[in-house]
């Protein structure tokens, strides 16, 4: 079977020049960005959103314009889940999105203009329990009541690295950086460059009086 479908290819390669492959994973790129846009809340144009990709409550999501989305992303927003509100996702102009991230939300998530997610990042503002009793441990995670310690907030500018944690209530500043693998749980103020689990500030530079 290997042989064969290393056969296959090379026959594939043969009558298809790499260029001609690309162009066709291209259109299915856009087919794939046009079945999904109509179902958020509102989208922006030039909006490009990769395959494969993992999408609820598209109804409460907004995107903006030039918004990139890589592969393998997921982009919850879950209803009724033991608040009163309605979750809510807004993300803004000329944001990417890396591979593999995961932006869930059953409160509020705000992500501003000019952002760049790296890959496998995780921004939350919810959790499975609000873990502050020893009875709740007994309860399978699934079942325990979903709870929100507040919204988070992205500010524009920000670039957050690969693999790096957002967890709930938690504001970060714009132009902030978060560093690769950082587990962040206190706001971060602008302008400012947090590493570590949890995540601290390394370095933050003063505004110039004008």
């Amino acid at each position: 079977m290997k042989r064969i479908l290393q056969a296959l290819g090379f026959l594939l390669y043969m009558l298809f020049s790499f260029k001609a492959l690309k162009y066709a994973r291209g259109i299915k790129r856009h087919l794939h960005t046009g079945y999904y846009i109509k179902l958020f809340k509102s989208a922006g144009n030039n909006t490009i959103i990769d395959y494969p990709f993992t999408l609820v409550g598209a109804q409460y999501i907004t995107l903006g314009s030039n918004v990139w989305v890589g592969k393998r992303a997921c982009i919850t927003a879950w209803e009724n889940r033991g608040l009163p509100n309605f979750p809510e996702i807004v993300i803004g102009n000329h944001v990417s999105i890396g591979d593999d991230c995961h932006i869930t939300s059953s409160n509020k998530i705000i992500i501003g203009n000019d952002v760049l997610l790296g890959k496998k990042i995780t921004i939350t503002d919810n959790s499975h329990g609000r873990c502050d009793k020893l009875e709740e441990l007994s309860i399978h995670p699934s079942k325990r009541e979903v709870f929100s310690k507040g919204p988070v907030v992205i500010k524009d500018r920000v670039w957050i690295g690969d693999k790096a944690t957002i967890l709930p209530g938690v504001t970060v500043g714009a132009g902030a950086i978060v560093g690769a693998n950082a587990v962040v749980t206190k706001d971060v103020p602008e302008n400012s460059i947090v590493a570590g689990s949890p995540a601290r500030i390394i370095k933050k530079w003063a505004l110039s009086p004008n």
